[in-house]
């Protein structure tokens, strides 16, 4: 089972990803971003969905410091209120893979994350041939 960190301060936000995500992921959340590179270490997530506004978070330094910590290519999704073309591009420049406005639901972070991960209920039987 994938594991999911959301890191977010809007407690209502993350309380609702949090509940509509669980059933297929594992989660961790964070709500102080001052804890996010620790339990980050920790939790070895699959993927991340963060505010990069989250109290105590520089989303820049976080970002680029789990880039460079990760074994692999780790799919990161912000979730954010300012929609300011500069403040977006910014999130691209530090690594973000997706952008989303708040609020957001779990059924939109669920199918991106989705696409992400091969899950064992897309994978189809080879047909034998001559079907």
């Amino acid at each position: 089972m994938e594991k999911i960190m959301i890191i977010d301060s809007d407690m209502g936000q993350m309380r609702d990803l949090n509940e509509g995500l669980s059933g297929g992921y594992r989660i961790l959340n964070c709500s102080r971003g001052s804890k996010a590179l620790d339990l980050y270490r920790l939790f070895q997530p699959s993927a991340l969905i963060l505010d990069p506004a989250t109290h105590e978070l520089n989303g820049r330094d976080f970002i680029r410091q789990v880039r460079s910590m990760a074994k692999g290519h780790i799919p990161i999704l912000a979730l954010t209120r300012i929609t300011a073309l500069k403040h977006i591009e910014n999130s691209f420049d530090w690594g973000v893979d997706v952008i989303f406005s708040k609020p957001c639901t779990a059924e939109r972070l669920r199918k991106k994350l989705d696409g992400f991960f091969i899950r064992p209920e897309k994978i189809q039987p080879p047909q034998p041939a001559g079907v």
